[in-house]
């Protein structure tokens, strides 16, 4: 069997649609023998909402509002590059969406737009030496950027924290003008929370995920659509707290 082919037909096995399908013709049937009986067919609501919410077309429209208040992304010369880490594992290994921003980070730093690297929040409990072995340094250091031009922060565990902290080190350094980094639904509150530190803050996103466009028809509906819808309803909560709270 064809490679490709072989590829294609378990992604569409395994995924929402065939599975929508499989809830949906056993429903049809049993219902038509009157084995089941509902009002309203209201047995096919969660075939639809699975649909809908595995559906890209939902996702985008979601998260449409947070792709239109994110700060455009810029490359301008700085005096250090900020990048928010998004966890580490319990190895020391720095979780996918920390390596991403890592890998921004150090293509900014290699790229000579600023002269340092500072990583918010790099560590996460237990806070064990070495930290050279843990987190998204493990990803900077493999770049070829010198330990010197690294620093961690390994204190602060969320957003505003982040803030906090690394604005105590700037202001030791007398540094004001910074590239921030961080995934793209992340950066209004990230680059919010910095300035309220009267920094000039400079907005740099790591990934694209607003530019997601599926290449086949069956990658219209995805399981790791629920994932998006996680991650962009915890971003709309922690705007609308961070808000409420005189935090941005």
């Amino acid at each position: 069997m064809n490679q490709q082919f072989k590829s294609d037909l378990e992604e569409i096995v395994f995924g929402p649609l065939f599975f929508t399908i499989l809830i949906f013709i056993p429903y049809i049937l049993l219902r038509k023998r009157k084995k089941i009986s509902d009002p309203g067919w209201w047995g096919l609501s969660m075939p639809i909402l699975l649909l809908i919410f595995s559906s890209d077309l939902f996702y985008q429209a979601f998260s449409a509002p947070l792709k239109w208040i994110t700060p455009a992304s810029e490359k301008k010369i700085a005096e250090a590059i900020i990048v928010a880490s998004a966890g580490v594992h319990p190895s020391g290994a720095p979780t996918h969406s920390s390596a991403i921003r890592a890998h921004a980070a150090g293509l900014l730093y290699l790229e000579k737009w600023a002269p340092e690297i500072i990583v918010a929040g790099g560590v996460t409990e237990p806070y064990e030496p070495p930290l050279e072995i843990k987190g998204i340094r493990l990803i900077l250091m493999g770049m070829g950027i010198p330990d010197e031009a690294i620093l961690v922060e390994t204190k602060s565990k969320n957003t505003y924290e982040n803030g906090l902290a690394i604005s105590k080190i700037l202001d030791g350094k007398n540094i004001k003008r910074v590239l921030v980094v961080s995934h793209d639904y992340h950066l209004f509150r990230l680059v919010s929370v910095m300035r309220k530190y009267n920094l000039e803050v400079i907005p740099f996103k790591a990934n694209r995920t607003y530019t997601h466009a599926p290449s086949n028809w069956w990658h219209q509906f995805e399981w790791e659509n629920f994932n998006r819808l996680k991650t962009v309803a915890h971003e709309y909560l922690g705007i609308v707290i961070y808000k409420l709270t005189n935090k941005i």
